[in-house]
């Protein structure tokens, strides 16, 4: 059985939930990634993804508000010991690409994209 361990990428793309958007836009061209982590004293509390951006796009928001006020808060996550199927299931339920990884702390490891999981499969 494949853990979530096993194919997670540990580079995390971590911002606070005081910078803008446009700083995280920059940041996400620059990584080449869909989402940045959004953490505050070392725990995840936020996801800011490239859904989240073209909602705000298209509800006429600018790029100069901060993370805290549009990222996605309940953020959907696994542990590293859990199964891939696991956070496959999570990806399918909640319609999303990424699954962040953390401790039982809330602390971000790492993160679980679809494209991770299709590039495992190959």
């Amino acid at each position: 059985m494949v853990l979530v361990r096993d194919i997670m990428r540990t580079s995390l793309v971590t911002l606070s939930p005081g910078e803008t958007v446009e700083t995280a836009v920059r940041i996400m061209k620059e990584n080449n990634v869909g989402s940045v982590l959004v953490v505050d004293a070392g725990r995840l509390v936020g996801i800011f993804t490239e859904r989240d951006l073209l909602d705000m796009v298209a509800g006429g928001v600018g790029l100069d508000k901060k993370l805290g006020d549009v990222m996605t808060r309940n953020v959907v996550t696994v542990r590293p010991n859990d199964p891939v199927v696991k956070a496959v299931c999570k990806m399918v339920d909640y319609n999303i690409r990424h699954v962040p990884v953390v401790d039982d702390s809330g602390a971000p490891l790492g993160m679980v994209s679809a494209r991770d999981v299709l590039r495992n499969m190959l």
